[in-house]
This record gives structure tokens, sequence and C-alpha cells, in this order.
């Protein structure tokens, strides 16, 4: 029942919304903030009392049911979900406009992503997949700044792609496996079933290769990451509270549950390359929000470069790095939220997230020194700073991937420290410096804007003071399917082809 009300509530609330006045905003945005803490409270509860997986026949002559069940990693996840969406509509502001089918949108994302994450069907897992697309492009394309409608375009196509190359692995993954085995029944997508039929060695490859192009877009990974920055730049904050802090962890996801957990030989193959791949994405990202001239496509660079190291973790694929990047995917998710949450406020308040237009917002008279002071610890999180969530997460990612792609984990371990490069740069001209007093008459926020900021930083300090919060959901789920040891297996970035003998799971 629980399984079933973890969905139904955002459907349930989002036709709700729709039947509400039209002049009610205030309505419309606490009944979506009730059903988002609703469904957080049913995911507390399932967490003390873990349900029983639910299946109900729907298409069984195409392999596609409802199947649904939690374990360490999904339930971490659907708590994150809840949790991100409950902030991101309390981030949202009272006047904004057409609530109704705003808020609606907004929970009908978080139904394709609670439903992806408690699937147990392959094909289940892409139909909520592909449902994710359509309410985030409508979001970004209506809501977003002036140039949303290439940011929609862009957003909508790498999706499509990315949606395309996830069907394509995941049938080819049942027909091709359960083939192989002689299956004389019909396909079946569950994972149970795809994890007992493995993929014969001749197709894991291209198969895996479908489904690092469907995740890595959705993640994203450089190179294929053309959508994020425009897309966070124009969405507005809390659209992009979402993006950032919960549907990009949907490629997470996938890459753990199917690349890891599924196809453990073409993942060794493989992993070089994957690893090389988060050593560009980390450096890349650092570099470029470095340069960048607007706060947020300085946030959109800098949470690129950081799933570059989710990706090296993934690819090492020890024990200790699957639980770091199980850590990095909830702590990031945190981070990234607070961040944009605080850019959102000040974009608010000011009218601008040009770094060169904005000087003195710590001022404690007429600046906004609260904002500001929550920005500097998401930032200090970003940058790995002890006592906060980013640092135990990093700290498993380099010690678990360290002994495998060693080069790799030094590449991202320097690009890891640039964050402070460009979060002090920031800090320094947007929070220092003379007010301008032509333009410095902003209003201070008000307690419940600031809300949603206070719970972020509250969680980052207690998940960096107390970082078993981060671990202790996934460990026994991510140990079971890793692939190496602690022991090393590959000493370099691997700008070749990898060796026969490192295509089996040390």
């Amino acid at each position: 029942m629980t399984l079933l009300l973890l969905l139904g509530v955002p459907l349930a609330a989002g036709l709700l919304l729709t039947l509400l006045p039209e002049g009610r905003p205030g309505l419309v945005r606490t009944l979506a903030a009730v059903a988002a803490l609703i469904q957080l409270v049913l995911g507390l509860l399932a967490w003390r009392q873990p349900p029983t997986s639910l299946t109900i026949e729907w298409l069984p002559r195409l392999g596609l049911g409802l199947d649904l069940g939690l374990d360490g990693l999904s339930l971490p996840l659907v708590l994150l979900t809840g949790l991100i969406t409950a902030m991101a509509v309390l981030a949202t502001p009272i006047d904004q406009g057409r609530p109704r089918l705003y808020y609606s949108l907004i929970l009908a994302t978080n139904l394709g992503v609670m439903g992806a994450f408690l699937a147990r069907n392959a094909l289940l897992f892409v139909l909520a997949f592909e449902l994710v697309l359509i309410p985030t492009t409508l979001l970004v394309a209506i809501w977003g700044g002036e140039r949303r409608a290439g940011a929609a375009v862009r957003f909508l196509i790498y999706g499509a792609v990315s949606g395309l190359s996830l069907l394509g692995g995941v049938l080819a993954f049942g027909w091709l496996g359960q083939g192989a085995a002689g299956a004389d029944t019909a396909v079946s997508f569950s994972f149970e079933a795809l994890a007992a039929t493995p993929l014969p060695a001749s197709a894991q490859g291209w198969v895996l290769a479908l489904l690092l192009l469907g995740f890595g877009i959705k993640l994203p990974v450089v190179p294929l990451h053309g959508w994020q920055p425009i897309s966070y730049a124009e969405a507005p904050p809390p659209v992009v509270m979402l993006l950032g802090g919960v549907v990009s962890k949907l490629g997470a996801y996938g890459l753990l549950r199917f690349g890891v957990g599924m196809l453990p030989e073409a993942w060794t193959a493989f992993s070089p390359w994957i690893a090389a791949a988060g050593a560009v994405g980390a450096v890349y990202g650092a570099l470029n929000a470095i340069a960048a001239t607007d706060i947020r496509r300085l946030m959109a660079y800098s949470s690129l470069g950081h799933m570059g190291l989710l990706v090296l973790a993934l690819a090492a694929a020890t024990p200790m790095s699957l639980q770091g990047a199980m850590a990095q995917v909830l702590a990031h998710g945190l981070i990234v939220a607070l961040l944009f949450d605080c850019v959102g406020l000040i974009q608010r308040k000011t009218g601008t997230t040009v770094i060169a237009e904005l000087s003195g917002l710590m001022n404690p008279i007429r600046g906004l020194p609260f904002t500001m002071g929550l920005m500097l610890l998401a930032l200090m999180a970003a940058a790995g700073i002890p006592g906060l969530a980013g640092f135990p997460a990093e700290l498993l990612v380099f010690e678990g991937s360290w002994t495998v792609f060693p080069r790799a984990t030094l590449i991202c371990l320097v690009a890891s420290g640039f964050t402070a490069v460009y979060a002090v740069r920031l800090f320094n001209r947007v929070g220092f410096g003379r007010l301008d007093n032509y333009r410095a008459d902003w209003q201070s926020t008000r307690l419940a804007e600031r809300l949603p900021a206070v719970v972020l930083t509250t969680l980052v300090v207690l998940a960096g003071i107390w970082p078993i919060g981060l671990t202790a959901w996934s460990e026994a789920s991510t140990s079971a399917i890793a692939i190496r040891n602690s022991d090393p297996v590959v000493q370099t970035l691997a700008l070749a082809p990898p060796s026969p003998s490192s295509t089996l799971p040390a």
C-alpha cells in the first residue's frame, strides 16, 4: 500500500490542483507542498517498516508489469525526491504566474522520478523516465528566462535522444538475453529476470553503450552535457532545484542499477574510458565555473564538475567507491538545491544574477547577509570542507577509486580543489565591495522565503557531522553489486583500449 501511495499522492494532488479556483495561488501552493511532505513522510515510514514488493500484471505479453519495490539503492533517492520537491514548491514565489499548471507540472515531474526509483521492471522504468521529460520541458519553456525557447528545445532534443537510447538498450537487454537463454515464454523485463539471464558477451558492449548514452545525457556527463548550462541558466530556480537535485539522479541511479549491477563484465571493459570521461568532466566543469560571468552558469558548471567525481566512483566500482557514489548523489542533491534556492532569492531581490552587476550583498544594512551566509556555507560544502555534506562523499569517492584509477583520481582531486577557487572569487565579488547607491534598495528576505534554505542548510550540516546519514542507507546494496575489491586493477587513465586482462572483474 505504501508503494502505491508514494505514486498516488502526487497524482491525486496534481489532478486536484486543476479543480481549485484560479484566483487562489496560496491555496494551490499549499496543497502542492502538503502533497510533497506527505510523500516524504511515507518514505520515512517505508524506511522504518520496509514494504513488501508489489507485482501487478499489466501487459504480460510485452513483459511489462507494475512491479514496484524499494532497496538500498532506491530508498534514499525516494526520500531525496520528496524532500527536494517540497523545498522547490516552498521556494516558489507565492505570486507565481499560472499556479495551477505550474504546480501540476512540478508534481508530474515528481511522479515520473518517483516511479522510476520505485520500478522493479525495466520497461516500467523507461516509461517513468520518459514521463519526466514532458513536464520539465514545459516548465523551462513557459516560466524560463529570455532564452527559454532555445533552452527548452535543446532540453527536449537531448531528452528524446536519452529516452530512445535507453529504450533501445533495455529492449535489447531483454530480447537478446532471454532469447539466448532459450526462453520459450514471453520475455520478462523485471529486474530479477534480466539479472538471471545475462546477455551474450558479443552483445554486452553495444547494449552498455546505449545505456551509457541514455543515462550519460541525463546525468549529464561531458561531452553529453549540451543541454545543462543553458537549461540551468534559463529555468526558474525552483525548477533547477528539481533538475539538479532529483532529475539528474536518474542518470546516476540508472548507471548503478543497470550498468554496474547487471553488466559487470562490459562495465569493467568500459571502465577506463568511463573514468577518463569523469576526470575530463571534473576539470571541464571547474574551469568553466571559474570563467563564468553569471552566478547561475557558475552553479551549472560546478554541478557538472561534481558529476565527474560521481562518474569516476562508478567506474572504479569498488565497495567503497560505490558507497561514495551514493553519498555523492545525496550530498550533491542537497547542496545544488540549496545553492539554487539562494540564487533564486538573490535574483528575486536584486533582479539580476550577473556577477559584474552585484557587490556588497554581505552589507548588514542594505544587503542580503543571511542569504549570502547560507550560500557561503553551500559553496564550502561543494568544495568539500570538513564538517559539511560534501566532505565525506568526496573522501569515499577518492579513497575508493584511488587503487583502481590513481591518475584519474588525482586529476579529479585537483579539479575538486578548483571549487575553492571559484567559490572564493564569487563570494569576494558578490558579497563584498561597495553597494550601488542607485540600485541597492532591496528588501530583506522574509522568514517564509528563508525556510527552504534553512531546512537544506540544516541537512547539509547534519550530513557532514554525521556522515553515516549519507552512507548507511545503501552500504549493503552497493557492496553486493561491487565489481572490484580494493586491489589495484587499472593503473592508468586509459587513453588506449583496455587490455584483455582488464575485461574481467577482479
